[in-house]
């Protein structure tokens, strides 16, 4: 793969890498917060931004790293790989042909097969014979053998392995806005580094995502009344008799 594809005449190109550096820079993600996040190789993420996708181990590889990538910033995964699939289609290995063999050597071998054949009933013929002329002389003179031991079983118990702790999966934030709403969103509390501070206008979306490296995101809303918060899908409510302060967790939305 060399980062190139045939052109699709009348259909929107996605800028794959553009759009992944873009979101992961609107969250304030370095390369290796998402490697300790994703358990992808800090190289292999920056080929996926620059489109690089020939430093990959393989294409099935680019295609899975790009899903849980996308899957990481909150990006529609499926409308990536589409376009993915669509740049880089995969192609068929071509089946290998069985080597020939000559029309000489098959009537060779085919005169050679009754001669083998003989040759191998004569030995199995000798090994039989020979078998019934020792095995008498070898009963006699071979000692009884000893009883088996009655010694009871010892139980070996497995070693015990310490529990795996499951990995936790990122949460994701979307903001709607449902008319013109003032809002600041900081890292972890109110004291910490904004993320953004602007006035949403109707209709403007904001994703984010809620990981290990940023647990927990501090709002202030302007007008909670126009704004729509959901948190992996479910829809949240928020205090609408002014403007009010919210923390966001992975668990959950809460006022404060």
């Amino acid at each position: 793969m060399d980062g190139s594809g045939p052109a699709r005449p009348g259909c929107s190109v996605v800028e794959i890498g553009s759009a992944l550096r873009t979101a992961r820079e609107r969250l304030g993600f370095d390369l290796l917060e998402v490697e300790r996040e994703t358990h992808i190789r800090g190289r292999y993420l920056a080929a996926l931004e620059a489109e690089r996708f020939e430093l990959l181990p393989a294409r099935a590889y680019a295609k899975g790293f790009l899903r849980v990538y996308a899957e990481f910033l909150g990006l529609d995964e499926c409308s990536l790989s589409e376009e993915f699939d669509a740049r880089f289609p995969e192609t068929g290995q071509p089946e290998l042909a069985p080597p020939s063999v000559s029309a000489a050597r098959a009537r060779a071998t085919a005169r050679r097969l009754p001669v083998l054949l003989v040759i191998s009933l004569a030995v199995a013929l000798l090994g039989v014979l020979a078998w019934r002329v020792m095995a008498p002389k070898q009963t006699a003179a071979s000692p009884a053998s000893p009883p088996p031991s009655t010694q009871p079983a010892r139980t070996v118990a497995a070693p015990t392995q310490p529990p795996r702790h499951a990995s936790v999966r990122p949460a994701h934030l979307l903001l709607r806005a449902r008319g013109p709403c003032w809002l600041s969103i900081r890292r972890d509390s109110a004291a910490g580094p904004t993320l953004f501070e602007a006035t949403l206008e109707t209709g403007q979306v904001l994703r984010y995502t809620l990981a290990r490296a940023r647990p927990q995101l501090w709002l202030r809303i302007g007008a909670p009344w126009n704004l729509e918060l959901s948190l992996n899908g479910r829809s949240a409510t928020v205090a609408q008799g002014g403007p009010g302060n919210v923390l966001v967790t992975r668990r959950g939305i809460h006022s404060t």
